[in-house]
């Protein structure tokens, strides 16, 4: 069994780690002996996996994005000369996202197999994103895309490509089916996500203008201290409920009823979607953009709608239309919960191993 030497910059409890700690978890009970490579200075998913051998290095987003680029260049001369300690061992370099191109370059230079994972396509400035793709293609044996969409967007040719879909873990899948009731009144409405413009936050809080009648939770992937920063110059409406970070996400989808995404398209385009497969495992319905990944989760009027996030008005609407019909609820709910069992975890890790070892 080869040795899987994985790497990803920044772990923290977003959908990326956590995909790549499903595929670890996997490939360490297949019998590999599986490296980590990650950043010292926070917690996530990747943290403490068990069976797992851990290497930690400086990493993290500064106050500027000069500073932020500058940890980034530091980080890739730290992976490069740090795996090619890996010359003489027969290893597989398992790239998370685009952004570790130093340890796919020690890779290329080893002539050691190198699987990309590519989770992204909104990667900005311009010319960053097509350095890194450059990279991909040179360094890349395998390349790994999360969905259809972003197969065709990011289509490295020349390499393998194989699509597998993201998963949820067995133990979400059980504890998710376990915990969930039936329930009298929907009127939550929850939307996870990073405190970014991009990703809808303000389209949220318009909506929690727009329907007094309903309860509106937002969970963030942010600290207190930057929450509050960024609602200090705005007006927050008396039926919305902001949350910082979370190790656990499972109380906030038991208590919801339905789940959004907002990300403007123009600007960010979700290439799967985590939080709503999530969502639609604890039988939830959903609303999300109408392009990108996420939509190949989403059939509208089957387990949700697929609206544009700046059509506030339209969400709206179709809010109050699941929430005031009972039978159309139950119906998006029993569809929800159908669609998400599409996505398992064994289907999950088999397309990692298939990627890796053939």
């Amino acid at each position: 069994m080869k040795k899987i030497v994985s790497v990803h910059l920044l772990n923290d409890y977003s959908g990326s780690p956590l995909v790549l700690s499903q595929a670890v978890k996997g490939l360490i009970e297949d019998g590999h002996e599986v490296d980590i490579y990650t950043n010292r200075n926070s917690d996530g998913f990747l943290s403490n996996i068990s069976g797992a051998n851990y290497f930690l290095f400086n990493y993290s987003w500064g106050k500027s994005k000069m500073v932020t680029l500058t940890y980034f260049f530091f980080s890739q001369f730290f992976l490069f000369f740090r795996l090619l300690k890996y010359y003489r061992q027969d290893v597989v370099i398992y790239v998370n996202t685009v952004l570790p191109f130093g340890a796919a370059l020690a890779g290329k230079c080893m002539n050691k197999k190198v699987v990309y994972h590519i989770h992204e396509t909104s990667i900005k400035p311009q010319a960053f994103k097509s350095f890194l793709l450059c990279m991909v293609r040179y360094t890349a044996s395998a390349v790994i895309y999360v969905s259809e969409y972003l197969k065709n967007k990011e289509l490295i040719s020349g390499k393998k490509n194989f699509i597998v879909y993201n998963a949820l873990s067995d133990a979400f899948v059980e504890k998710s089916q376990t915990s969930s009731s039936p329930k009298e009144n929907h009127q939550n409405v929850l939307m996870l996500c990073s405190l970014k413009r991009y990703k809808g936050v303000e389209e949220f809080i318009q909506l929690a203008f727009m329907l007094p009648q309903y309860s509106f939770t937002l969970v963030l992937n942010s600290s207190r201290a930057e929450i509050d920063a960024y609602l200090n110059t705005r007006n927050v409406p008396f039926n919305i409920t902001i949350f910082s970070v979370q190790k656990d996400v499972h109380a906030f989808f038991k208590e919801a009823d339905l789940v959004l995404n907002l990300s403007l398209t123009d600007q960010w385009i979700e290439t799967f979607g985590m939080t709503i497969l999530e969502a639609m495992s604890y039988g939830l319905p959903v609303i999300v953009p109408p392009v990108g990944g996420i939509a190949e989760l989403v059939s509208d009027e089957f387990n949700g709608f697929k609206t544009d996030s700046k059509n506030i008005e339209s969400i709206a609407g179709q809010i109050e239309r699941i929430f005031s019909n009972k039978s159309f609820y139950n119906y998006l709910s029993f569809n929800a919960r159908k669609r998400s069992q599409e996505f398992s975890n064994h289907t999950f890790v088999l397309g990692i191993r298939k990627a890796i070892t053939s």
